[in-house]
């Protein structure tokens, strides 16, 4: 079956005409890997290709908020999801972890039992109401140890804020969620991991305690944010997600909010 999103007649009236249409949407929720998801200096942009992707079908909204835990997250949420007037929201990402999983003691720190509350409590929120949305739910990535020293010397901290093993344990509690929920996990730390060559029962690549892994480098820039080659995992893992979940919001199987040229009326 296919599904026409917001496929709109337009009878050739100034009335008609001038009547604002608006687009459904696709919700970027998170940290600052959210909020750096619009970034093309370095190259390739994950947000960007995706409102490539939903070009002129649905927009993509980043709602990225650098430094933010699930805590932070639940108190903005409901000021952030818009009313369902005009249009509704098609897909909402939760990426939240890399922040929650600080070492206890840092400010950014949720304890991991009230992590996965929170985690469930965002998936649940009243304030979705009539959107329904699909969610996908992004499971935080690893981090290396390495770069991650060196980031936090920049930022005065005389100690580690993030440890590869913690960062896993966060990255089990939101898969967990997500079979608990049923909802789409878009598994970043599976993912990265494999790509570095880790394998179950390995020692733990990102790890100071083994020689730095140059393949997961190549995706964390700073031991925590995505390089584009990160950044185009990520799209990879979430529009081939997308597609087999919900083939009716395949780019391919929606029609555009406005006519193309040929028949739009002039």
């Amino acid at each position: 079956m296919v599904l026409v999103v917001k496929h709109v007649e337009m009878p050739e009236t100034e009335t008609t005409n001038n009547d604002f249409v608006d687009y459904d949407k696709v919700m970027l929720f998170g940290d600052s890997i959210t909020e750096g998801a619009y970034d093309q200096n370095d190259g390739f942009a994950f947000a960007a290709a995706l409102q490539h992707y939903y070009g002129r079908k649905l927009d993509v909204l980043g709602r990225g908020f650098s430094g933010y835990n699930t805590a932070h997250a639940l108190k903005v949420f409901p000021r952030i999801i818009p009313p369902t007037t005009t249009s509704k929201i098609k897909i909402l990402t939760i990426f939240f972890g890399a922040n929650d999983a600080c070492v206890p003691g840092q400010y950014q720190h949720v304890p991991l039992d009230e992590y996965k509350a929170n985690l469930k409590k965002l998936a649940q929120h009243q304030a979705l109401g009539d959107h329904r949305p699909h969610i996908l739910l992004v499971i935080p990535p690893p981090v290396c140890e390495y770069k991650m020293q060196i980031h936090d010397m920049t930022r005065n901290r005389t100690t580690p804020s993030r440890f590869a093993a913690i960062t896993k344990q966060y990255a089990d509690a939101a898969l967990e969620v997500s079979r608990e929920l049923n909802i789409v996990p878009i598994n970043l730390w599976g993912s990265f991991m494999e790509y570095a060559g880790w394998r179950e029962g390995m020692p733990l690549s990102g790890s100071k305690s083994i020689p730095q892994n140059e393949k997961l480098g190549e995706l964390l820039r700073d031991g925590l944010h995505f390089t584009p080659k990160g950044y185009q995992l990520m799209y990879r893992l979430v529009v081939e997600a997308i597609e087999r979940n919900y083939p009716e919001l395949r780019s391919d199987a929606m029609d555009r909010v406005f006519p193309p040229w040929e028949t739009a009326p002039k």
